[in-house]
């Protein structure tokens, strides 16, 4: 194992993708094949939670934002703590709890924003696509969608993705400019994908 995934270096990859481009199943593989944490939406929102703090005392508490994007908030937006909304502080509960996993040691983190929250950090930042063909054929069989349903799940899930990207970053999901490598899922094996990450993530500069 390369000495950046080591005790003495965390190194933390950040992957992204499409719903139906297996972007999570090849996150989840390369954190096994490096012996590191994976964590994705659903334990980084329950982490949040287990945090014990509410959404509404962050709008009343300044010091619970230290250590987050806050700051981005208060530059772009122009609103005072109690306009928040309870989207925008559970998106800094969420950013928070990322924070200390980076600090915590080499993981793999699978969406919330991650690769905007930590682009100060020391990160390899992926975004995983596929062709509409491959997300249909693979959103039925693993998913057991039916097939004039799997269009539209597609549709729901990746606007949703692109959309809470968009309003917690000001950024544009799937941007090459916010990742440091884009790949086609369906013009590659996983295998292929994941060892080319971990390769990539060790060599990066």
């Amino acid at each position: 194992m390369n000495l950046i995934f080591g005790k003495k270096s965390n190194k933390i990859i950040t992957i992204d993708g499409e719903y139906g481009s297996g972007a999570t199943e090849i996150a989840k593989n390369i954190a096994e094949k490096l012996s590191i944490e994976f964590y994705d939406d659903k334990v980084i929102e329950l982490m949040s939670l287990e945090g014990k703090v509410k959404p509404e005392d962050v709008k009343k508490d300044d010091s619970f934002l230290q250590g987050t994007i806050y700051d981005l908030y208060r530059q772009n937006y122009s609103y005072s703590q109690e306009d928040m909304s309870a989207n925008d502080a559970a998106f800094l509960m969420d950013s928070r709890t990322i924070r200390e996993i980076a600090r915590g040691g080499s993981a793999v983190i699978f969406g919330k924003c991650a690769n905007f929250v930590l682009k100060d950090d020391d990160i390899f930042s992926v975004f995983i696509y596929a062709q509409d063909d491959f997300k249909k054929d693979r959103v039925n069989k693993k998913y057991n969608i039916k097939e004039d349903k799997v269009e539209l799940k597609l549709s729901r899930e990746n606007n949703r993705r692109a959309n809470h990207y968009s309003r917690n970053t000001g950024e544009v999901w799937g941007s090459s400019k916010m990742y440091d490598l884009l790949i086609d899922s369906s013009v590659f094996d996983f295998e292929v994908i994941e060892s080319l990450v971990i390769d990539l993530a060790n060599k990066k500069k």
